[in-house]
C-alpha cells in the first residue's frame, strides 16, 4: 500500500478572501499549435488572410467575453483591451509573413518574444501585463488551427475542485465562474494582475505567487486554500479540514452580516462619527465601495488608466472615466490622485538610463513636473469633471511648500486654458496633499495653511521613515505602522489639520486593519479611506466602542517605546473582526 502523502503547507500572496476546499484539478497549458514548417509559405497573401480571419475570430470570443461580463466595466474593459492590443500588433504579425514565416509561426514569434521581454521587466506591474500578451497569442494560434477557447472542465470531479495551475491568463480565469471552482492556487501572479483582479471580482478564493506549488500537487489531491492569509494547505489532515471548513463557513457568514449592514453609519456608541470612503484602482472597486456603503471615493489612482499598448489616455477619454466615476457615486465625493507614476508603478515615458533607487527618484508628482505636458492634460479633464460634481485634486508625494506653489501654478494654467477655449469647468476644486514624505508629515501645520485637506498614505510614509522596501522579503518584517515614530508623524499631521480646521483622511493600508482603526481614531481621525473590502469591518468595529476608549487606548499607545509594545496593548485590546 502507498505512503499516504505528508500535508504540506505553501505560502503565497493572497489576493481574493476565503476558506475552501476541493480535489485539485491540474490546468495544463493549452498546448501550443506548432508551426506547420519553417518553410515559407508558397502564397504570402493566403496566409495574412487565415491571419486575418483568425483575428476576426479572436475578436469574437473578446467580444462574448466581454459581454457576458456586463456591469462588472472592470473586467469588461481588460478583454476590450485585448482588442486593441490584436488590432496594434497586426502589422507586425502580417509584416513577419510576409518576411516568410506561416500565420502560426508569426504568431508564435512575434507576441511570445513580446511577452517575454515583458516578463523580464524588472517593474512588477509591467511584467505582470505579460499574460495579456500570451492570452493573446494562444487565442489566435486556436483559431487558426479551428479550436475555441476552453477553460478547465471540473464537471468530471466529485464535488468542488481547486484550481491548480503555474498561471492563467485573464480569459481562463474570468470561464470559471459558476464552474463548481471552490479556489484557484498559481505558481506565478502578483496581487495587482489582471488574473487577481478577475478572481477577486468573481469572488473565487485565490492565491497567487505560490512558490513550487505544481510539483509539489497532484491530480485529485485534496487542496485547502486560504484566500484570506495566502495559505494553501496540500492534503490536510481531517483536524486541519475541520478546522479549513469552519473557517470558510464563518467567513461567508460575516461577509453576509457585514454587507447587510453596508446601509448603518459609521458611529460609536457614544454617538461620534467617522466618515468612510472608498480606495479605486480600477472601475469595479467604485461599484464594491458603493455596495459596502462608502460615501465617496478618497482615493481614485489614475494610474490604471495608462496601458503599455495604449499610452496615457486623452483628455476626453479621462472626462469619460472620472464621470462615468462621478455619477456612479450619485453625489457622493470623488478625490482623484494625479499621476502617481515612478517607483514600482510602470512608467508610460521610460528613461533610456534607469534610476539607481527609482523610489526616491523622478515618481508621482516630481514624474508630473518632468512631464507639463501630461499633467495639462489630466488636469484640464479633472477641472472639466468638476464643473459637474463634488471633485477634488490630489497631489500625491508632496516634499514641502514649493511642490504646493508649482502644482497649483499648473492648476491655473490649466484652468484659464479652458476659459479662453469657453470649455465650461470649475477652476477652484478643494486641492489636497497626500502625506508620504516625513518631510510632509514634519511641516504638515505649514502645509494644511495652503491647502484644503490633507490625507495620508501610510504605504511610502512608513517606507520613508523606517528606511524598510516594503517589497523586499528580507526587510518585511521591520515595515511596522506601530512604530513611535510612525504613530508621532501621524499624530502630528492629525493634530495639524484639526487646528487649522482642515479634513484629513488616511488612504494609506494601515487605517483598514482593525486594531489600527481603533488607535487612528482616537488619535482623532474621522475619515478613513479603504479598500473595499475594509469598509464592512471598519464600519462595525466603530460601532462597538466609545471614542473614550478609542482616546484611553491612543494616548497610552503614544507613550509606548517600541513597536512590539504598541501591538501588544492593541492585539490585547482590541477584537479583530475576520481578516480584517
Amino acid at each position: 500500500m502507498a505512503d499516504a502523502v505528508p500535508m504540506t503547507e505553501l505560502q503565497g500572496i493572497p489576493v481574493s478572501g476565503g476558506s475552501r476546499i476541493g480535489r485539485a484539478l491540474l490546468y495544463e497549458e493549452t498546448p501550443e499549435v506548432s508551426p506547420s514548417s519553417a518553410v515559407p509559405p508558397e502564397d504570402p497573401a493566403a496566409e495574412v488572410a487565415r491571419l486575418r480571419r483568425a483575428a476576426e475570430l479572436a475578436k469574437e470570443d473578446l467580444t462574448a467575453l466581454r459581454e457576458s461580463m456586463a456591469g462588472q466595466e472592470g473586467i469588461a474593459g481588460i478583454f476590450g483591451a485585448h482588442a486593441v492590443i490584436l488590432d496594434d500588433f497586426m502589422p507586425r504579425l502580417e509584416s513577419a509573413i510576409h518576411d516568410g514565416m506561416t500565420a502560426e509561426r508569426a504568431v508564435a514569434t512575434v507576441l511570445h518574444t513580446y511577452a517575454a521581454e515583458l516578463a523580464r521587466m524588472r517593474n512588477r506591474l509591467v511584467a505582470q501585463r505579460s499574460q495579456d500578451i500570451v492570452d493573446l497569442e494562444r487565442r489566435l494560434l486556436r483559431a487558426l488551427s479551428g479550436l475555441r477557447p476552453k477553460a478547465p472542465d471540473p464537471g468530471k470531479a466529485d464535488g468542488p475542485v481547486v484550481v491548480v495551475a503555474h498561471d492563467l491568463t485573464p480569459t481562463e480565469t474570468a470561464q470559471l465562474e459558476g464552474r463548481n471552482i471552490a479556489a484557484i492556487a498559481l505558481e506565478l501572479g502578483g496581487a495587482t494582475s489582471h488574473t487577481a483582479v478577475i478572481a477577486k471580482s468573481l469572488s473565487i478564493p485565490c492565491v497567487v505567487g505560490v512558490a513550487g506549488l505544481t510539483e509539489r500537487v497532484q491530480p485529485g489531491d485534496m487542496i485547502w486554500v486560504d484566500g484570506s492569509k495566502g495559505t494553501v494547505v496540500i492534503e490536510p489532515d481531517s483536524a486541519t479540514v475541520e478546522r479549513a471548513v469552519g473557517l470558510g463557513e464563518r467567513y461567508e457568514r460575516l461577509e453576509a452580516s457585514l454587507l447587510r449592514e453596508s446601509h448603518l453609519p459609521a458611529e460609536t456608541l457614544d454617538g461620534h462619527h467617522a466618515r468612510l470612503l472608498a480606495n479605486v484602482e480600477f472601475p469595479l472597486d467604485v461599484r464594491a465601495g458603493i455596495d459596502r456603503g462608502a460615501a465617496g471615493v478618497g482615493l481614485f489612482r489614475t494610474e490604471f488608466l495608462f496601458t503599455p499598448d495604449q499610452g496615457l489616455p486623452s483628455e476626453d477619454e479621462q472626462v469619460k472615466t472620472y464621470r462615468a466615476t462621478l455619477e456612479l457615486l450619485g453625489g457622493g465625493q470623488l478625490t482623484i490622485r494625479t499621476f502617481d507614476f515612478g517607483a514600482d508603478k510602470e512608467t508610460p515615458f521610460p528613461s533610456d538610463e534607469p534610476e539607481p533607487n527609482p523610489a526616491m527618484g523622478v515618481r508621482s508628482l516630481r514624474w508630473c513636473f518632468a512631464h507639463p505636458d501630461a499633467f495639462k492634460t489630466q488636469l484640464r479633464a479633472i477641472l472639466r469633471v468638476a464643473a459637474e460634481g463634488d471633485v477634488r485634486i490630489m497631489l500625491p508625494m508632496v516634499a514641502g511648500l514649493e511642490d504646493v506653489r508649482m502644482a497649483q501654478a499648473a492648476i491655473r494654467a490649466a484652468a484659464a486654458e479652458l476659459a479662453a477655449e469657453g470649455v465650461e469647468h470649475r477652476p477652484d476644486p478643494p486641492i489636497g496633499v497626500m502625506v508620504e514624505i516625513p518631510g510632509a508629515a514634519v511641516t504638515a501645520d505649514l502645509l494644511v495653511r495652503h491647502v484644503d485637506f490633507l490625507s495620508i498614505g501610510t504605504n511610502d510614509l512608513i517606507q520613508y521613515d523606517l528606511a524598510v522596501d516594503r517589497m523586499n522579503p528580507h526587510v518585511a518584517r521591520l515595515f511596522q505602522p506601530s512604530h513611535p515614530s510612525i504613530l508621532r508623524l501621524i499624530d502630528g499631521t492629525i493634530q495639524a489639520a484639526v487646528e487649522a480646521g482642515k479634513p484629513v483622511t488616511m488612504c494609506g493600508e494601515m487605517g483598514g486593519q482593525s486594531v489600527y482603526t481603533v488607535l487612528l481614531f482616537g488619535m482623532g481621525l474621522r475619515s478613513f479611506s479603504l479598500t473595499p473590502g475594509y469598509i464592512p469591518r471598519a464600519r462595525r468595529l466603530l460601532r462597538s466602542l466609545t471614542l473614550r476608549e478609542a482616546r484611553s487606548l491612543a494616548n497610552q499607545c503614544l507613550r509606548m517605546e517600541t513597536a512590539e509594545e504598541v501591538e501588544r496593548l492593541l492585539l490585547d485590546s482590541v477584537q479583530p473582526i475576520g481578516a480584517g
